[in-house]
């Protein structure tokens, strides 16, 4: 972090304006070379200042937007387990078979198959990049060979309706997880590279 400091062209100027202060401080007192020292000592001591208050700048601003990603990404939901009390549980407990319920403005946390439901309409932006929401119906005998209607995917956003899903796959098992880790793994191969 102190590093990054100097891809700042006038911290080098500063650097640099120090060292040749100092330079031509002692040529000018030989017989004092501290008095000649004085201003380029001056300059580093500013420079010192400047590095410590951006590092730790840079240091809180990394703290607080890994908060808001990790705030960002917890999503509370509805979840029905083996009884007819919905409970509410954090996304990362919930596991295949759970059935959750879908609600007009919120996440859908895991892949899921919807089994009730009226006027759903999904967004996958996050997933796909396309904007326009999709209507998704109750998967019934007529239409479980086109999965692609019922299916909701994790991480979009229902955009319409309410109704309830059975969770068919959770975290690097769903198809956002999936995506994330390739996102990973791309860029961790991109590092090495280097």
């Amino acid at each position: 972090m102190i590093l990054e400091n100097f891809n700042d062209k006038i911290n080098l100027v500063l650097c640099a304006a120090a060292v040749v202060s100092m330079i031509i401080g002692i040529i000018n007192h030989p017989h004092d070379p501290l008095e000649g020292m004085i201003e380029g000592t001056s300059i580093c001591i500013a420079l010192v200042i400047i590095i410590a208050v951006n590092s730790g700048n840079n240091y809180a601003s990394e703290r607080r937007i890994a908060k808001l990603l990790e705030s960002a990404e917890k999503l509370e939901v509805a979840v029905w387990r083996g009884n007819t009390a919905e409970i509410t549980v954090d996304s990362t407990e919930l596991v295949v078979g759970d059935l959750i319920k879908i609600e007009n403005g919120k996440k859908i946390a895991a892949d899921c198959l919807m089994i009730e439901g009226q006027d759903v309409e999904c967004v996958e932006a996050e997933l796909t990049g396309e904007p326009d929401a999709i209507k998704k119906t109750p998967i019934t005998k007529d239409n479980y060979t086109n999965g692609a209607l019922c299916t909701l995917l994790a991480k979009a956003t229902v955009n319409g309706g309410m109704g309830k899903a059975i969770v068919i796959a959770v975290g690097k098992n769903s198809v956002a997880g999936a995506i994330d880790e390739k996102t990973r793994q791309k860029e961790e191969d991109s590092r090495t590279e280097l």
